[in-house]
């Protein structure tokens, strides 16, 4: 989020969003979904993100990170903004960072083609992904070698995420001032901060209270 104060504004005309509103079907650009505009969804299956062999997920399993590879070629599934499928709704990584508002350009995560699920509507869409910032990320990698990748790998943390349909901006949530201005826009009441970090626990909370 950028690291201006944020100021409430008037919420009374905010638009609701829920999963439902979004039909299968591939939503290919960020104007597509807005707009709800779906392509005819080609079969794609859901695999994981660990493992060099990316298994099958079964279907009645819930995954929040996947990858997505279509059926017939078994080609990972890349430059589609959002993907609707059996009920979930999943946006790309990459976008996190593309559409990210002021002050979060630089928060990543190592799999800009996976995809993660929407787990919350409302006002915005809340989403959560292992992210970091390059930066730190690049110095640590450059670092060479085993240990600097795995100390790379090792700064991603697990943030959340709203998306601000309106505005094309997602914001991650990265810290505990910044997820208070955030909390300021919504007109919720702010956590204290006892250190820089945030947990999820606490995210998730008070997204709870504010989203619907």
């Amino acid at each position: 989020m950028a690291t201006t104060t944020a100021v409430s504004s008037d919420l009374t005309n905010t638009p609701m969003y829920a999963v439902r509103d979004y039909s299968d079907g591939f939503y290919v650009t960020l104007e597509d979904f807005i707009n709800k505009k779906k392509t005819k969804l080609n079969p794609v299956e859901r695999r994981a993100i660990v493992g060099f062999e990316k298994k099958l997920i079964p279907k009645d399993v819930i995954v929040d990170h996947i990858f997505l590879y279509t059926v017939a070629d078994q080609m990972k599934l890349t430059g589609v903004f959002a993907v609707s499928l059996e009920g979930n709704l999943y946006i790309q990584q990459k976008n996190f960072r593309k559409y990210a508002v002021k002050g979060d350009k630089s928060e990543e995560g190592d799999n800009p083609n996976s995809y993660h699920r929407v787990l919350q509507a409302g006002k915005f869409l809340y989403l959560e992904a292992e992210l970091a910032n390059a930066w730190s990320k690049g110095f640590a990698y450059g670092t060479g070698g085993a240990v600097g990748g795995a100390l790379g790998s090792s700064m991603n943390r697990l943030k959340g995420i709203a998306f601000d349909v309106v505005k094309k901006e997602f914001n991650v949530l990265k810290d505990c001032k910044d997820f208070n201005e955030f909390l300021t826009i919504y007109q919720a009441e702010n956590v204290e901060c006892k250190n820089k970090k945030i947990d999820i626990v606490t995210v998730r909370e008070n997204i709870n209270k504010i989203i619907k």
